[in-house]
C-alpha cells in the first residue's frame, strides 16, 4: 500500500482484519510524533496546526485561477495526512451528489442509496459541538439563519435541506480522532501489518500490465501480489503518470470548493478564542440559482494568520464546482512536486455562484447576530466596504487575490466505465488496463460531493477495501 492518509489508514487497517493476508503500508512522510506537532495535531481547535509547517508537504504550489500566481496548497505530511490538519467536520455531501455519480456518470452502484448505509455505520465515531463549545461566531451563524429565511436547527448530516445547524465533527472531547487514530493505530500490533514511514514511492512496477510492486524514491524495489495507491489527489496521480500508465483522465478532472474569507474584527467582549475548544461548529448551507445547496458559510474564530489584527473569518464557499484543472508532472523535475492547477471558476456558471455566495456572505454579516458580535469586517489590505463585494466588478478584480481552496480536491483518477477515457478506474477502484493495481482515495471521486470531502473519503475507503476482500460492499 502507497500511502497513509485519510484513505490508505483505513484500508490498511481493514485489509489486515485478514490473518492471512500480510499489508506493507508505505507513507512518504513521517510519522508525527514530536511533541509540539503531535499537541497541535491531536487539538479540537484545529487553527493552531498551521503555525506548525512540518505537518503540511513541503514545496507543493498551486494555481487557483488561470493564469494565477503560485501560492502554497496545503495538504498533511506523515501518518494521517490531511486528517491530521483538516477541521474534523463530518459531513456526507447531498443526495443528489451519489445519485448523479450512478446516473450520469457511469458509477452503477454508488447512488445514495448504495452509500448512505456506509455513512450511517460511521455516525457513532462522530461527535458534536455542546451549546458550552460554541463560539460568538457560531451562535451568530445560527442566528442569522432566521433573518435570512432559513431554519437555524439544521441536522447538517442527515437533512439536504437549505438552513444553518450544528456539525459533527471526527473528535471527542479528548482531541481529533484522525484516520490515524481511529484506524491505523488499533491495528500496528497486528505481526501482518507493517508501516513504514519516511517512504516516498517513485514509480510502480510492472510485468506486462500486471503491477507487482513499487519502486521507492531510494531505489529499493517492492514486490507484492496487490498494489494500492492511496497516496491523494495529488500523489496517486503522479506515481501512475511517472509509472507510464497509459490512461488520458490521468491527472485531469482535479476539483475542489472555491472558497473566499473576510477578516472579522470581533467587540472586545468576544475576542478571545479558546485554544482547546473547536474554532468551528457550525455551517449555513444555502443555494445558488446554479443548484441546491451549493453555498456554505463557515465561521471560524481564532486568528490562523498570527498577525493579531483579527479574531476570526467568515467563509464562503461553493460547493459545486464545474470547472476542471489538473495536476502534471514537472517536465524539468518529474520525481518533484507535480504542477498543480486548480483553474478555479473558469467555467462562467461557477463565477455566477460564487457571487451569489459573496452576496451571502454580505447579508449574513449585516444581520442584527453578526452586528451585536463583530465590530470591523477586514474584506482586503486598501479598507474596502463589505459592500464593495455586491459589485461584481469589484468582486471580479477582488477574486484573483482571495479565492483558495477548501482543501477538498478530488477526481484526478477518477472512476468509471472503461468505455469513458476520462475515467482510470472501475467501480471497485481497479486501474482500467492493469491487474493487480487500485486506486482507493479521494482520487477516484468522480465528482466533488457539497461536503467536507474527509467523510466521503472514509466512505470510500471501507467500501472499497470490502470489494478488495470479496465482501459485500
Amino acid at each position: 500500500m502507497v500511502g497513509a492518509g485519510s484513505a490508505g489508514c483505513v484500508v490498511a487497517s481493514r485489509l489486515s482484519e485478514d490473518p492471512d493476508r500480510s499489508v506493507l503500508l508505505l507513507e512518504g512522510g513521517p510519522d508525527r510524533r514530536a511533541p509540539g506537532l503531535a499537541r497541535a495535531i491531536a487539538s479540537r481547535n484545529g487553527i493552531g496546526i498551521f503555525a506548525h509547517h512540518r505537518a503540511f508537504w513541503p514545496d507543493q504550489r498551486a494555481t487557483h485561477l488561470a493564469g494565477g500566481r503560485l501560492g502554497w496548497y496545503l495538504r498533511g505530511y506523515g501518518i494521517g495526512g490531511s486528517s491530521s490538519v483538516n477541521s474534523m467536520l463530518a459531513l456526507p455531501g447531498l443526495p443528489r451528489d451519489y445519485d448523479r455519480w450512478a446516473d450520469e456518470l457511469g458509477c452503477t452502484g454508488w447512488s445514495w442509496a448504495d452509500v448512505r448505509p456506509w455513512f450511517e455505520a460511521l455516525k457513532p465515531r462522530l461527535t458534536a459541538s455542546t451549546d458550552a463549545e460554541l463560539t460568538p461566531l457560531d451562535s451568530a451563524l445560527l442566528a442569522s439563519a432566521a433573518e435570512l429565511g432559513l431554519k437555524r436547527d439544521l441536522d447538517t448530516f442527515d437533512d439536504p435541506s437549505d438552513g444553518a445547524g450544528v456539525l459533527l465533527r471526527n473528535a471527542t472531547p479528548h482531541g481529533r480522532h484522525s484516520s490515524a487514530e481511529d484506524w491505523l493505530r488499533p491495528a500496528m500490533d497486528r505481526p501482518n501489518l507493517t508501516v513504514r514511514p519516511d517512504t516516498p514511492v517513485e514509480r510502480l512496477l510492472f510485468d506486462g500490465t500486471r503491477c507487482v510492486g513499487v519502486r521507492t524514491a531510494t531505489g529499493e524495489e517492492l514486490h507484492a501480489d496487490e498494489v494500492v495507491l492511496s497516496a491523494g489527489v495529488i500523489g496517486s496521480p503522479a506515481v501512475l503518470l511517472r509509472s507510464g500508465v497509459d490512461r488520458p483522465g490521468i491527472g485531469h478532472h482535479l476539483r475542489d470548493h472555491p472558497a473566499v474569507s473576510v477578516g472579522l474584527v470581533l467587540r472586545p467582549a468576544y475576542r478571545e478564542a479558546r485554544a482547546d475548544l473547536p474554532c468551528t461548529g457550525t455551517v449555513l448551507r444555502t443555494s445558488s440559482g446554479a443548484g441546491d445547496g451549493d453555498i456554505h458559510l463557515l465561521p471560524m474564530h481564532g486568528d490562523s494568520s498570527g498577525s493579531g489584527e483579527v479574531h476570526g473569518v467568515l467563509m464562503a464557499a461553493l460547493m459545486t464546482s464545474r470547472s476542471d484543472g489538473t495536476v502534471r508532472l514537472d517536465p524539468d523535475d518529474p520525481s518533484g512536486p507535480p504542477r498543480i492547477d486548480l483553474r478555479m471558476l473558469e467555467d462562467p456558471a461557477d463565477r455566477r455562484a460564487m457571487h451569489e455566495a459573496l452576496r451571502c456572505l454580505v447579508r449574513a454579516l449585516r444581520s442584527s447576530a453578526f452586528a451585536e458580535v463583530v465590530e470591523a469586517v477586514r474584506v482586503d489590505d486598501r479598507g474596502s466596504d463589505l459592500t464593495a463585494l455586491l459589485d461584481e466588478d469589484f468582486a471580479d478584480a477582488w477574486l484573483p487575490d482571495h479565492v483558495g481552496d477548501y482543501f477538498h480536491a478530488t477526481g484526478t483518477c477518477r472512476m468509471g466505465p472503461a468505455s469513458d477515457p476520462g475515467s482510470v478506474v472501475d467501480l471497485q477502484g481497479r486501474v482500467h488496463g492493469h491487474t493487480g493495481l487500485r486506486v482507493i482515495d479521494a482520487s477516484v471521486m468522480p465528482d466533488t460531493p457539497s461536503a467536507n470531502t474527509h467523510t466521503p473519503t472514509v466512505m470510500i475507503a471501507e467500501r472499497l477495501s470490502a470489494a478488495l476482500r470479496g465482501l459485500p460492499w
